[in-house]
C-alpha cells in the first residue's frame, strides 16, 4: 500500500512538472527581452543579474533577505547556547597558519565581489557566502570560542539587523524621489556612468546591504547548529 502511494505521488509530481515545462513553452518572452536588450542602459548595470535582482524585482529580493533573516534569527532563539560540540576539535600548525593566510584573501574576494557586483558577475549573496566562509574556517579551525572572541556575536546581529533595515531604508529612496518603493531605473535618481564603479543608482548600495546580512546570517545559523547542550 505505501509502495503504490508512493507511486501515485510521483505520477503527479511528474504531471505538474510536465504541466510547468508546457506552460513555458508556451510563455511571453517579451519581458524577458526587454532585460536583455534594455536592461543595462535602464539601470546602468552591465550586470543583469543584479540589475534584475536589485532593480526590476528588487522587492522579491527582499522578500528572500527576509526568510534569510528570520532563519538566523530562530536558530538562534531555539538552539543551546552553552556548550559546543566543536570545542575539542583540534588542527595541526599547518592547518592554522594556512587558515590564518587565506582569511585576508577570501576577505578581498568577497569585498570585491559585493562593490563591484553590479559592473561585473557577483552580487551581495555571493559575496556575503564567501564572507561567511571566513567566520565558518575560523570556527572550524580555531574552535567556536576563539571564533566568538574574534567576532563578537552581538556584532553579527548588529550587521544582520543593519543590512536588513538598511535594505528597507534604501527602498524608501524611491518614493521619495517619485517612484515606487526600491525604485531605482524608473526614479529620477541619477544613475551615473554605465561601467563605472560609482554607477546604477542604489544597487550598489543594496549590494552592500545584502552582503552584510547575508554573511551575518549564516555565520550565525553555522555557529548556531554546531552548539549542543
Amino acid at each position: 500500500m505505501r509502495k503504490f502511494a508512493s507511486l501515485i505521488i510521483v505520477v503527479l509530481l511528474s504531471g505538474l512538472l510536465l504541466m510547468t515545462f508546457l506552460s513555458l513553452s508556451t510563455a511571453d518572452y517579451d519581458l524577458s527581452e526587454h532585460y536583455i536588450n534594455h536592461g543595462a542602459e535602464e539601470t546602468k548595470a552591465l550586470n543583469l543579474v543584479t540589475a534584475i535582482l536589485f532593480d526590476y524585482r528588487a522587492f522579491d529580493t527582499l522578500g528572500e533577505a527576509t526568510v534569510v533573516f528570520a532563519v538566523a534569527s530562530t536558530i538562534a532563539f531555539l538552539v543551546p547556547k552553552r556548550t559546543a560540540s566543536m570545542i575539542s576539535a583540534r588542527f595541526s600548525i599547518i592547518m592554522q597558519q594556512t587558515t590564518s593566510l587565506l582569511i585576508p584573501f577570501l576577505f578581498m574576494i568577497g569585498a570585491y565581489i559585493i562593490a563591484y557586483g553590479h559592473i561585473s558577475p557577483g552580487g551581495g549573496f555571493a559575496g556575503g557566502v564567501i564572507l561567511a566562509v571566513i567566520t565558518i574556517l575560523i570556527t572550524v579551525t580555531f574552535g567556536i570560542r576563539y571564533s566568538d572572541r574574534q567576532v563578537r556575536p552581538e556584532i553579527k546581529s548588529f550587521m544582520e539587523s543593519f543590512g536588513a533595515m538598511g535594505f528597507v531604508l534604501l527602498g524608501f529612496i524611491g518614493i521619495v524621489l517619485g517612484g515606487n518603493f526600491l525604485a531605482n531605473a524608473n526614479s529620477t535618481l541619477d544613475l551615473g556612468v554605465k561601467g563605472e564603479l560609482i554607477s546604477s543608482g542604489i544597487i550598489p548600495h543594496i549590494n552592500l546591504m545584502t552582503g552584510l546580512k547575508v554573511a551575518a546570517g549564516l555565520s550565525i545559523m553555522f555557529n548556531s547548529l554546531i552548539k549542543e547542550e
